[in-house]
C-alpha cells in the first residue's frame, strides 16, 4: 500500500473550479483534469491563468505620428496567450514523472488542444482552441513528490470561447403543401387557388455574445433548399437534387460543402446573439414531409 503524501494538501474544489486539457470538446481518458484528485492518488492545482476575460492590449498606438509605443491614440491588440501556473504532488517519484508526462502529451508542437473551464461571467463552461507555444517546464522539488509547472497557450485572436460538451442543434422538417383559396366537393373535387408551401420554421439560440458558426445538414428528398435566417436576413441555397436519405452537409465557417458536388449560391450565415428564427423551403417540386434540415452550433462568447 502507498504510504501518504504529506504533501498533498490540496483543497476539494467543485466542477466549476476545475480545469481540462483535451484534444476535443468531448471528454476522453487521456484527458488532463486539473484541480482535483487522479485516480493514482496524484493531485493538481493551478489558478485561473490571466486574460482568460479578455483580449490583451499592448501598447498605445500614435495614429498622429505614426510611432507604435506613443501615449495617444488606440491600442494595439497582442496575441491571445494564457500562462498557466500550477503544482503537481504524487505518492511517489515515478507517479510524479507519469504525471509531468501526461500533461506534456498534451502540449505536442502543432497540436491543437482545448483548454476548458467554468466561466463565471456566462455561469457555464466554455473552452478555447489552443496551441501550446513550447515553453513547458517541471521542476520536481527535492522531495520527488512534488513539482511546480508552467506552459502558456496561444488562443485566436480575437478570442472565441465556446460551449463545451454535446453542441446545441434544431432539427427543422418540412410540412406538406397548403392549397390557398377553397376546396369544393360536388361531382369532382376541385381546388380553388394553388398549392404553395411556407417551407419550415424553427428556432435557434445562441447564448453567447458574438456570431456562431453553425453546421448545416440536410436530408432529403428535396430541390434545391434555400435556407434563411429571417433575424438576420441572410440566405444561401444550395444547387442540386437531394436525394431521398441522402444528407448533404454545409460548414458554415469554411464554406465547405459535402458532397463537393452540390455548389452554393450566397454565403451560409451565422447565428446572431440571441435567438435566430429560420426557415428553409424547396426551390421547386413536391415538398416531402421527410425531408429535415439540422443546424448545429455551439454559442460563442468573446
Amino acid at each position: 500500500m502507498t504510504a501518504p503524501n504529506p504533501n498533498a494538501h490540496l483543497p476539494a474544489v467543485a466542477l466549476e473550479g476545475q480545469y481540462r486539457l483535451g484534444d476535443d470538446f468531448v471528454t476522453a481518458d487521456t484527458d488532463v483534469w486539473i484541480n482535483t484528485t487522479w485516480l493514482d492518488g496524484t493531485q493538481i492545482v493551478a489558478a485561473e491563468p490571466e486574460g482568460w476575460e479578455g483580449v490583451e492590449f499592448v501598447t498605445p498606438i500614435d495614429t498622429s505620428g505614426s510611432r507604435d509605443g506613443g501615449l495617444d491614440g488606440p491600442q494595439s491588440i497582442g496575441p491571445r496567450t494564457l500562462p498557466v501556473k500550477g503544482l503537481v504532488v504524487a505518492p511517489d517519484e515515478a507517479t510524479l514523472r507519469r504525471a509531468i508526462a501526461a500533461v506534456r502529451r498534451r502540449l505536442g508542437p502543432r497540436k491543437r488542444v482545448l483548454w476548458e473551464q467554468h466561466d463565471a461571467g456566462q455561469g457555464r463552461r466554455l473552452a478555447l482552441i489552443c496551441r501550446a507555444t513550447g515553453d513547458f517546464r517541471a521542476t520536481p522539488l527535492p522531495s520527488g513528490q512534488a513539482a511546480p509547472f508552467s506552459f502558456t497557450l496561444v488562443a485566436a485572436n480575437p478570442p472565441y470561447r465556446l460551449s463545451s460538451g454535446n453542441p446545441e442543434f434544431v432539427d427543422i422538417g418540412l410540412p406538406v403543401d397548403v392549397v390557398s383559396g377553397r376546396t369544393y366537393d360536388k361531382t369532382y373535387s376541385y381546388n380553388y387557388g394553388v398549392t404553395a408551401n411556407p417551407g419550415g420554421i424553427g428556432q435557434a439560440e445562441n447564448t453567447g455574445d458574438v456570431d456562431a458558426w453553425p453546421l448545416f445538414e440536410i436530408t432529403g428528398p428535396v430541390n434545391s433548399p434555400i435556407i434563411e435566417n429571417q433575424t438576420t436576413g441572410r440566405t444561401f441555397m444550395v444547387v442540386g437534387t437531394v436525394g431521398a436519405g441522402q444528407t448533404v452537409t454545409i460548414d458554415s465557417r469554411s464554406g465547405r460543402v459535402e458532397p463537393a458536388s452540390y455548389r452554393l449560391v450566397g454565403r451560409p450565415w451565422v447565428l446572431a446573439p440571441g435567438v435566430n428564427n429560420l426557415r428553409w423551403r424547396a426551390s421547386s417540386g413536391s415538398f416531402d414531409p421527410s425531408a429535415n434540415l439540422r443546424v448545429i452550433w455551439r454559442s460563442t462568447s468573446e
